[in-house]
């Protein structure tokens, strides 16, 4: 943070120097501006006060030598200025100037005539004969015969000589300004970068602390102070770490089912392909002394556990697509009183063997409901088997359909059997529970997470009720199709 801090100040220094320094040269531009504007408008009147000097010489026997005269004292007197004679037309006829270095033959008019006519004294510029493509400031007035513009008196007012001592003057109080901007500058920039500096990298070092917890494993560590632009990054922060530690909990959950899968799937493969072999094994071996009923029961238990391996491979291919969401769902309007029907008259005769009765009440009057009926029926002969299997004599199972509201369907499936306790509730939808409350494991463990799938899919959510001995209630609502 001590290279930063310094860097920062170093960054705004050179900011500071960057702007002062443009400010100086506009200052000294405008100054000088302003010197121009201000020597003009003194001097505004000198020609027209030497035309009126000499005006009378024009009229004597030499005017040429009586003029020479006139403007070789100006030029004694205020050696700051170049006198010029203009005939009409610009061109220069005479003239007095250091060195008589003139390279101009002739003067614009027009910067002449906006002298002549300007009534608000502005700064005005005309061409310098000594120095081509320059304009300069100046001082003009016309002669006159009767009514007629004759000639011209054009008086540059900054002349070499004026030009170079202003520079001098300018080039001393440039640096002496220049020197003490730097210093104050300096000062200031030193003074302001620390103090401001000072306050965004206290932020900074406890930032970079938070930031140093965090990647050292410490997923709790959070931004509590931030102020200004700062608290942006900080909020920006906690969110990240909020995602990341979210993201991190979830992929310890998932390991952690991958393994419990790989566990139970291990398991579960293991005992009826154990089962499987022995059995093959004994009627290749002893088949020969084997009777026909025994190698009968034999296959029969092959059967069953080769139907049983299925099943567990079906339902994890089947779970695996829903949650992977490669599975498109097909939505259609259907009866539900119809599929429940169905679904009844199928499970009444697996139901009779075990003296367990199937009811299904509905309204004839039902809407049709919006869903993927292959899905659907899935879902429902999960929740019937389910029901089955912790059923005995003398229970019953029933689905109820009933209109919640125009928007939607509930359907309910409750049974009179074992039921689930408490502890066990909140995990039947998980992956591979099969519970503790019953003797009965024969199952995959993957039928009600497939189910609760299938119901989000819908946009819907599963409900579950039970009580132990006392039977189980799942109930879902589904989209009337409008």
């Amino acid at each position: 943070m001590t290279k930063l801090f310094w860097k920062l100040v170093a960054a705004f220094l050179v900011v500071l120097l960057l702007v002062s320094g443009i400010t100086m040269l506009v200052t000294m531009n405008n100054a000088n501006k302003m010197s121009m504007e201000v020597t003009q408008r003194l001097s505004r009147d000198l020609a027209s006060h030497t035309v009126e000097t000499i005006s009378p010489l024009l009229q004597s026997s030499d005017p040429s030598l009586a003029l020479q005269d006139i403007m070789h004292s100006m030029m004694v007197i205020n050696p700051g200025v170049e006198v010029y004679l203009l005939d009409a037309a610009g061109n220069i006829l005479n003239y007095v100037a250091p060195e008589k270095v003139v390279q101009l033959e002739k003067v614009a008019l027009k910067p002449i005539q906006d002298f002549i006519g300007d009534r608000e004294q502005k700064l005005i510029l005309g061409d310098d004969p000594r120095h081509p493509g320059t304009a300069n400031i100046f001082s003009v007035a016309p002669l006159a015969a009767g009514t007629e513009t004759t000639g011209y008196i054009y008086i540059i007012l900054a002349s070499d000589l004026y030009a170079s001592h202003e520079d001098v003057l300018l080039g001393s109080y440039f640096f002496k300004t220049f020197y003490r901007s730097i210093a104050i500058t300096v000062v200031i920039a030193f003074l302001l970068g620390i103090i401001a500096i000072y306050f965004i990298t206290r932020q900074l070092n406890g930032m970079i602390h938070v930031f140093k917890q965090f990647k050292e494993g410490n997923l709790s560590a959070r931004m509590t102070e931030a102020k200004g632009e700062l608290q942006v990054v900080a909020t920006t922060f906690n969110d990240m770490a909020e995602t990341i530690s979210g993201n991190m909990e979830e992929l310890k959950g998932v390991d952690k089912l991958r393994k419990e899968l790989i566990s139970n799937i291990s398991h579960d493969l293991r005992t009826p392909i154990a089962s499987i072999h022995g059995y093959s094994e004994l009627l290749q071996s002893k088949g020969q002394q084997l009777s026909v009923e025994e190698k009968t029961d034999y296959l029969n238990v092959v059967l069953k556990n080769i139907e049983r391996l299925r099943k567990l491979v079906d339902d994890l291919f089947e779970l695996s697509k829903l949650e992977s969401q490669a599975v498109q769902l097909s939505f259609e309007p259907l009866s539900v009183q119809e599929l429940i029907t169905d679904l009844a008259a199928k499970y009444r005769l697996l139901a009779k063997e075990k003296g367990v009765s199937v009811n299904a009440i509905y309204s004839k009057d039902l809407p049709l409901a919006f869903a993927d009926i292959g899905l659907l029926d899935r879902a429902l002969q999960n929740l019937f088997d389910n029901a089955l299997k912790f059923c005995d004599h003398g229970d019953a199972i029933t689905i109820e359909l009933n209109i919640t509201d125009q928007h939607t369907i509930n359907l309910k499936i409750s049974d009179t059997g074992a039921g689930i306790s408490q502890e066990a509730l909140p995990f039947i939808f998980d992956r591979y529970y099969k519970g503790t409350d019953t003797a009965d494991r024969t199952g995959s463990g993957l039928g009600l997470a497939i189910t609760k799938k299938i119901i989000e899919m819908h946009g819907s959510v599963i409900q579950v009720s039970s009580r132990l001995n006392a039977g189980t209630q799942f109930s879902f609502d589904l989209p009337v199709y409008q």
